[in-house]
């Protein structure tokens, strides 16, 4: 395949793509009962406080009438399939309530996301911790249940976007990222940034190599950096390749 058709192609498979995937492995479950019911308690208030006026009493949004999106059902849950809660928390917390963003407490976007899973039928246990590390480590599945091993999630495919960490690196006349992280899929296409970019920079290299296509600005000032890229996979058996959408430093230095 030519290049330009591998562009088309990943732009293409692009407009399907709409979650996000990560590794299953070592990471507890929604099945773990990983919140407690406490937590859900006080999540209902806060979500009948600043939420249900969009997505609905029930959760169930547009589904039922309400503006916003179905939180609940298996819309909410195809959406959100192999992510993690950190996620979830995050995009809670960026974009609702829908009037006036960001404007809760971190314990009070918290407690939403105990009820969410308690409405969406997960199993209570311990609380929810406020910490985006024991929250990215627990994935959402709609599969499974309590002591039963997560179901492995769906292999990424040429059109996917992604995100890749790793050494910038000039080589046969191109660019490549060295040294790299294994491709994770992503909604958003933009710079990652905060404190989410902070933890990228903790991240230890990689073993992975991603030839990238579509930079049409040489990157030469980013060469040997630590590189957040953003783009959509072709896979390639000689290979897999980017098409590059953003190249973002995290570090003037590789690891």
């Amino acid at each position: 395949m030519s290049r330009h058709g591998a562009f088309i192609l990943a732009v293409g498979c692009w407009l399907f793509t709409v979650t996000m995937s990560v590794d299953a492995q070592n990471k507890k479950t929604v099945w773990d009962k990983v919140y407690s019911e406490e937590q859900a308690a006080k999540g209902r208030v806060e979500y009948e406080t600043h939420c249900a006026v969009c997505h609905q009493n029930d959760l169930t949004g547009r589904a039922s009438g309400g503006e916003g999106a179905e939180l609940v059902g298996n819309v909410f849950t195809r959406k959100w399939e192999f992510q993690n809660l950190n996620q979830l928390f995050s995009e809670i917390k960026k974009r609702m309530p829908r009037d006036n963003p960001g404007t809760l407490s971190d314990e009070s976007y918290l407690t939403i996301v105990a009820y969410m899973l308690q409405v969406n039928k997960f199993p209570a246990g311990e609380p929810l911790a406020m910490n985006a590390a024991s929250l990215g480590g627990i994935l959402f599945t709609s599969k499974g249940g309590a002591g039963d091993a997560a179901a492995a999630p769906e292999p990424l495919t040429t059109g996917t976007l992604v995100q890749v960490i790793g050494c910038l690196e000039s080589a046969a006349g191109g660019w490549v990222l060295a040294k790299a992280t294994g491709p994770v899929r992503t909604e958003n296409p933009d710079p990652t940034k905060g404190d989410q970019q902070a933890k990228l920079r903790e991240m230890a290299a990689g073993t992975n190599s991603f030839r990238l296509l579509g930079i049409y600005s040489p990157p030469e000032s980013q060469k040997g950096h630590m590189i957040e890229a953003k783009g959509f996979l072709v896979k390639d058996p000689s290979g897999d390749r980017l098409n590059v959408v953003t190249l973002t430093t995290l570090n003037p230095a590789c690891q």
